[in-house]
């Protein structure tokens, strides 16, 4: 397929394993949203009723059976699927870029493939090794021993502190601070804290993704672990020693205490928390807001501070808002029983 040119709708349907409808000629060369006018770009759209008000000249990609008389598009079988094939067709090509920039500072003894690609204003210490197609955008600081995978992308502005290992295919966005040291004191309200030496790593498997501003300190001794496929939101904390499972979520602005354990599959909503030393079970899901201050089970759903079973804390919430009603039934009740020890005096 020649994307220039577009992709006809006969074209689309095997790129996403369905079934054409309407015109299999008719050629798009985008995406947009619903109500979108542009002819040239496809609707992905899994609510049937909003189709039903798309122009004829207008393609859509719909649930099976959402195809309707008068229009030109594919049905498939699961539309959220599609919609980031659709995407990821449509996507731009990413710029193939090889070299070392100018005004980028590598120190000796560093090795850098002769695929990857440095940006301007780069910090290259020694003993770093950057494999084949490896990206670091401009202002990109690698402290010494830094080892990034085959593919891995590193944003403008992000920090890699000493010893920081990266697997193949990870993307960190800017402001990312990999490596730092955790937050390690012997508390001394009288003379000052005692620091205590952070002389660990952070290591990062394959696939993964840091949003912008996530900082991961790294281990007193060992490493802080981050398993493959697991994606990181913006504003994310992880403390120093902490494992992270496989294909975890953590949600923006989560906090993960030092040497806490998620294992694979875990799912941390928004602002969520889990304290030192405690395990989140495979495939357990913390919800907004919410503190794991013990273990979790595997595939349980917590939410509240302390975390509970989500039942439990939906009930609790459910009893809070009957309180000022509770309250007066308590008061009226309170009134009876005096009333009826008055009457059993006399």
């Amino acid at each position: 397929m020649d994307l220039n040119k577009g992709v006809t709708i006969a074209e689309l349907a095997k790129v996403l394993g369905g079934r054409p409808f309407g015109d299999a000629h008719f050629v798009v060369k985008g995406v947009q949203g619903p109500g979108g006018k542009d002819p040239s770009r496809i609707i992905v759209s899994r609510d049937t009723r909003a189709v039903a008000a798309t122009p004829g000249d207008i393609a859509v990609v719909v649930p099976m059976g959402g195809a309707l008389d008068g229009l030109t598009g594919v049905e498939v079988a699961d539309t959220e699927k599609a919609f980031v094939t659709v995407l990821d067709l449509f996507s731009p090509p990413g710029v193939s870029r090889e070299g070392v920039h100018g005004t980028a500072v590598i120190a000796p003894g560093a090795t850098i493939s002769p695929l990857a690609y440095v940006g301007p204003l780069c910090v290259v210490e020694a003993g770093c090794v950057i494999g084949d197609r490896v990206v670091l955008e401009a202002q990109v600081y690698l402290g010494p021993d830094v080892s990034i995978g085959r593919g891995s992308r590193i944003e403008a502005g992000a920090v890699l502190r000493e010893g920081t290992i990266v697997g193949e295919d990870c993307l960190i966005h800017s402001g990312a601070v990999i490596g730092c040291d955790g937050f390690g004191f012997l508390p001394d309200f009288d003379d000052g804290h005692v620091k205590i030496p952070q002389l660990g790593r952070v290591r990062l498997a394959d696939r993964v993704e840091l949003g912008a501003c996530v900082t991961i300190d790294k281990a007193t001794l060992d490493e802080t672990v981050i398993g493959d496929g697991t994606v990181i939101d913006n504003h994310v904390h992880i403390g120093h020693n902490a494992r992270i499972g496989k294909n975890c979520i953590l949600v923006a602005m989560t906090g993960i205490a030092g040497s806490a354990v998620l294992e694979d599959g875990v799912v941390m909503a928004a602002r969520s928390g889990v304290s030192d030393h405690v395990t989140v079970g495979t495939r357990a899901q913390v919800a907004a807001d919410a503190g794991a201050t013990k273990d979790v089970p595997p595939g349980a759903t917590v939410s509240g501070f302390p975390a509970r079973d989500h039942r439990e804390q939906m009930k609790i919430q459910a009893m809070l808002r009957r309180l000022p009603e509770m309250r007066e039934e308590i008061r009226r009740l309170k009134q009876e029983i005096a009333e009826l020890r008055e009457r059993g005096c006399r």
